[in-house]
C-alpha cells in the first residue's frame, strides 16, 4: 500500500527543516563583505541565507518563502516606512535571513522604530556600501555559497586504488552520499545498474521509503502515476513525482534523479529523496557538485579499467609467444601489471568470420558493448589478431564453472554484438578447464582447436565446447587434408538421398555394425537398413574388411552436417 507524504518528515527524532545554505554570520566574515555593517539583529546571525530577493515594492514580503537574504535600495522604506512594521505583524519577515539597504541612497538613516522590530525578532538589519552593484554582491553571495559546499564536499581520498578496486568505489560513493544528506538534510541514494547494488547516504533513505510503500526500483521508473520535471536537461536531471488520486491538490512524494552516464551507457542512478519539501536554488548547487564527484568517480574507475585491460592485454599477447626458457620473464611481467599468476580462469577464443569486417577496427565499440554485459563482471576481454579475441571468465565464480552458465554469458555476448553490428559474426570456442594464466598459450590453443573442429562437426552452432569433439579433438589433422578427405562425401551429399544413406551409416557403425540396432535408432524395417548400407557401400567402394577403413569413415562422418 502506498503511503503519501503529509508534512514535514522527522529524521532521528530531530525536525530537519532546517537546510544547508550559508550563515549570515559566514557570509559577513568574508573579505569582500568587509564594509557590511550590522545595525540591528544580532541575534539572528546564525540564519542560513538559502536564496535572494529584491525589496521594491510594499508588499514584497508577502512572497519571502524563507530563509532568503532580502535586498534593498531603501526606497519603499523612505516611500512607505509601515510596510516594515506591517511585514513583521503580518509575520513576512522574520522567515526571511535578513536585510540588506544601500546606506545614503535613499535613507541616510534607518528610523529607530525599524531598528527596534529587527532587535525584537532577531532578523539581522545590515547597511551596505553604496558603490556596491547589486549584480556584483548577488554574484559574491553565490561564490560564497558555492565555495562552501564544495569544501564540505571535499572528501579526501582513501588510497591510490588499483583497477576495478570495488573498496575504492564504495567507499568514496557513501561518502559523496553523507556528504549530502549533511549538506541538504535530504537522504540520497545511487543504484548502480552494472553491479545491481545499491548505496544509502544513511538508514534515512530506506526507512522512508518502507514508511511510504515504495521499492528502490520506483526511484528509477516508478510503479504509481507520477509527473517529471525537468530541471537541467543538459544533465538529464529530473523531479519525479508521485500523484495522490485522493488528494490531487495535496502534497505528494518527490524526488530528484540524474542518470551517471559512460559513454553512452547508464551506469548508474543518483537519486536526492525531497523528504520534507522541493529543493532550492542552493540545494541545486550540491547536488549538481554531488552529481560532479560521483561522474568523477566512474570515471576514474573507467581510466583505471582500460590502462588495467590495456595491461593485461599486454601481458597475454607477452605470454602468448614466452619460451620455457622465459618463465621468470612471464612472472615479472605479471608483477609488473598487478595481475596475480594464481587466479584461475575459464577461457574462451572468438573469431568474426566475415572477412570484410574488422574487430580490431571497431575495438572501441566492441569494448563498450562488452562492458554492458555479463561476461565483463566475470572477467576480461582482450584482442589476439585482426579477428580473433579471448574471453578470461574468473572461475572463482561459482556458477562460471556451470557448461549451461558459461554459454548463456558467452551468448549474452554474441547476441549483443550482432544487435550492434549484424555483419559481425562471432564464433565461439570454448575449454572449461580451470587453468591460471600460466598456462595462457596451451589453453588458447585448446581452443583455437575447438573452433576449427566444431565449425567442422557441427556448422549450424556459434558456440563450441571442449567437450563436444570427444576424441576427435585429440587428433591433429591439418585443415586442407580433412577437406581433400572430406570432398567425396560432400559431393555425395548434393543429392539428398545420398544424405540419407550416410546418416544411416553413420549410425550403423556407431552401433557395432548391427542391423537390428540400427533399425530400432532410426525406427525403420531392418530390411530397409540393409538395402540402404548396400547402397551406400557401393557408393563408397568399401567392404568394411579392414578395421582402419572402417575407422576412417567413421571419423570422417563426424565432420559432416547429416
Amino acid at each position: 500500500m502506498l503511503c503519501y507524504f503529509t508534512g514535514n518528515y522527522i529524521l532521528n527524532g530531530t525536525d530537519r527543516r532546517e537546510k544547508m545554505g550559508i550563515a549570515v554570520r559566514e557570509l559577513l566574515a568574508l573579505e569582500y563583505f568587509k564594509d557590511f555593517e550590522v545595525v540591528a539583529g544580532r541575534g539572528g546571525l546564525h540564519k542560513e541565507i538559502q536564496g535572494i530577493a529584491c525589496l521594491e515594492a510594499p508588499d514584497a514580503f508577502n512572497w519571502v518563502r524563507g530563509r532568503e537574504l532580502v535586498f534593498s535600495s531603501g526606497y519603499v522604506i523612505m516611500k512607505e516606512p509601515d510596510c516594515i512594521q506591517k511585514g513583521f505583524a503580518e509575520g513576512h519577515i522574520q522567515p526571511s535571513s535578513g536585510l540588506l539597504i544601500k546606506r545614503g541612497r535613499y535613507l541616510d538613516e534607518i528610523p529607530e522604530d525599524i531598528v527596534r522590530l529587527f532587535d525584537e525578532y532577531d532578523v539581522p538589519l545590515i547597511t551596505m556600501p553604496f558603490e556596491v552593484p547589486w549584480m556584483e554582491m548577488i554574484s559574491q553571495i553565490n561564490t560564497a555559497v558555492m565555495n562552501r559546499t564544495v569544501r564540505r564536499f571535499r572528501i579526501q581520498n582513501t588510497s591510490m586504488f588499483q583497477p576495478s578496486n570495488q573498496t575504492y568505489k564504495m567507499q568514496k560513493i557513501k561518502r559523496i552520499l553523507q556528504a549530502v544528506e549533511v549538506e541538504m538534510n535530504f537522504p540520497a541514494f545511487l543504484y548502480d545498474t552494472a553491479e545491481e547494488k545499491s548505496y544509502y547516504s544513511s538508514a534515512n533513505f530506506r526507512r522512508i521509503t518502507e514508511s511510504f510503500g515504495l521499492k528502490e526500483s520506483d526511484y528509477i521508473e516508478p510503479s504509481y502515476p507520477y509527473t517529471r520535471d525537468t530541471l537541467c536537461d543538459y544533465i538529464n536531471m529530473n523531479r519525479y513525482r508521485l500523484q495522490n488520486p485522493g488528494n490531487a491538490e495535496g502534497p505528494r512524494i518527490s524526488w530528484i534523479r540524474i542518470p551517471i552516464v559512460m559513454n553512452g551507457v547508464e551506469q548508474a542512478y543518483f537519486i536526492v529523496m525531497e523528504s520534507r519539501e522541493f529543493i532550492d536554488y542552493y540545494d541545486e548547487y550540491s547536488i549538481r557538485i554531488a552529481f560532479l564527484m560521483l561522474q568523477a568517480v566512474y570515471e576514474q574507475l573507467e581510466i583505471a579499467r582500460s590502462v588495467g585491460n590495456v595491461g593485461f592485454e599486454n601481458f597475454i599477447h607477452f605470454a602468448m609467444s614466452y619460451g620455457l626458457s622465459d618463465r621468470k620473464r612471464l612472472i615479472y611481467q605479471a608483477n609488473v601489471q598487478g595481475i596475480s599468476m594464481s587466479e584461475v580462469f575459464v577461457f574462451a577464443v572468438f573469431r568474426q568470420c566475415n572477412p570484410a569486417f574488422s574487430t580490431y577496427a571497431e575495438r572501441k565499440k566492441l569494448m563498450e558493448i562488452f562492458r554492458v554485459t555479463e561476461a565483463a563482471k566475470r572477467g576480461k576481454l582482450v584482442l589476439l589478431e585482426e579477428n580473433e579475441g579471448a574471453l578470461f571468465l574468473r572461475a572463482e565464480d561459482t556458477v562460471i564453472t556451470d557448461k549451461d552458465d558459461i554459454t548463456r554469458i558467452i551468448e549474452e555476448f554474441r547476441m549483443r554484438v550482432a544487435e550492434e553490428y549484424p555483419e559481425m559474426e562471432l564464433e565461439f570456442g570454448i575449454c572449461r578447464e580451470e587453468k591460471t594464466l600460466a598456462e595462457v598459450r596451451p589453453n588458447i590453443e585448446k581452443c583455437r582447436k575447438v573452433l576449427k573442429m566444431g565449425k567442422l562437426m557441427y556448422p549450424k552452432e556459434h558456440i563450441w565446447d571442449y567437450e563436444m569433439l570427444g576424441p576427435l579433438a585429440w587428433l591433429q589433422i591439418p585443415e586442407e587434408e580433412l577437406e581433400e578427405m572430406l570432398s567425396g562425401y560432400r559431393e555425395l551429399m548434393h543429392d539428398e538421398k545420398n544424405i540419407e544413406l550416410l546418416r544411416t551409416l553413420k549410425v550403423y557403425l556407431e552401433n557395432n555394425m548391427n542391423y537390428s540396432l540400427t533399425a530400432e535408432k532410426m525406427y525403420v524395417h531392418i530390411n530397409t537398413i540393409r538395402k540402404r548400407i548396400d547402397k551406400i557401400n557401393n557408393l563408397l567402394g568399401t567392404t568394411w574388411e579392414r578395421h582402419i577403413d572402417r575407422l576412417k569413415v567413421e571419423m570422417l562422418l563426424q565432420f559432416l552436417d547429416l
